[in-house]
């Protein structure tokens, strides 16, 4: 072999080994993920009789004794319905539960519950976020989007206490009596964002998205904001790994005639995910 040829193919082998390949495009049909949330959560809810009024606010993890540190199960996918069009639904249950003695005068529903009353609480919360995504920009490393859906919750609480109570139209508490009472909010909210995804190398991706809400619609006043930054890496051309950081917070009013619910929810933390694309 010549040595003119021999140099050819050395060039090429030191060129092959110091290059980078030839990045994909993001262009799966189906991303689905499934993982934990792993986060720290502050909860306050009123209930009132009155459609003027609020009650006690009551936290959830101070007076009732919740765990603020929890895991729960997240499930999310995305289907691209076109070149720049993508269907993403998220959903997140959630059931938390405690037993306590409160050490405040509390107000549920006209209901006084004096501080020392036993408490037993349990809460249900299940999240449906379902959005459009259109794509802005797109590239072979990049593409960037503007978000458009439903962030459904329904949100359920059951108390029971025992204690001294003094119910509505009674002059004076009286020890050694029970109260159970159970709330429940339904509130479909919409969500407008923008959202990113960053093909770093053909194995490693890095996304970003922050979304928002501020909503005064019939009898539910609202505002939500929802950031989440993160990164997945794929072991092949299917499957992959996920952690990101996330950050919410809520804040809903629900006023008819019968009665005013309250609830602020923030939380923050950490989802560990597995993820398939195709």
């Amino acid at each position: 072999m010549p040595s003119s040829v021999k140099l050819k193919l050395f060039l090429s082998l030191i060129a092959s080994l110091f290059s980078t390949s030839a990045l994909a495009d993001i262009d799966e049909i189906y991303h689905i993920s499934i993982g934990t949330n792993i986060e720290r959560y502050n909860t306050e809810f009123s209930i009132d009789a009155s459609s003027q009024n609020t009650g006690t606010d009551i936290d959830l993890e101070d007076d009732l004794g919740y765990d603020s540190l929890i895991s729960t199960l997240w499930f999310s996918g995305w289907y691209r319905v076109g070149d720049f069009h993508r269907l993403r639904m998220t959903y997140t249950p959630l059931i938390r539960s405690a037993q306590a003695t409160n050490n405040q005068d509390i107000e549920i529903d006209g209901t006084l519950i004096k501080a020392g009353a036993t408490f037993s609480a349990r809460t249900e919360t299940d999240i449906l976020d379902v959005s459009y995504i259109y794509s802005a920009y797109k590239s072979s490393q990049l593409e960037m989007g503007i978000s458009a859906g439903i962030y459904w919750l329904f949100y359920s609480t059951a108390l029971q206490a025992s204690g001294e109570i003094q119910f509505p139209n009674e002059d004076q508490p009286s020890s050694q009596r029970s109260y159970f009472s159970q709330q429940k909010i339904q509130a479909p909210m919409p969500l407008i964002g923008i959202s990113g995804i960053y093909e770093i190398t053909p194995d490693w991706r890095a996304n970003a998205a922050i979304r928002f809400l501020s909503l005064q619609l019939n009898d539910v006043d609202g505002r939500i904001i929802s950031t989440e930054i993160g990164t997945e890496y794929y072991f092949n051309d299917n499957w992959g790994a996920g952690l990101s950081l996330t950050y919410f917070d809520l804040n809903v009013d629900v006023r008819n005639l019968l009665s005013n619910l309250s609830l602020g929810w923030a939380h923050n933390g950490v989802q560990i995910y597995a993820t398939f694309k195709y």
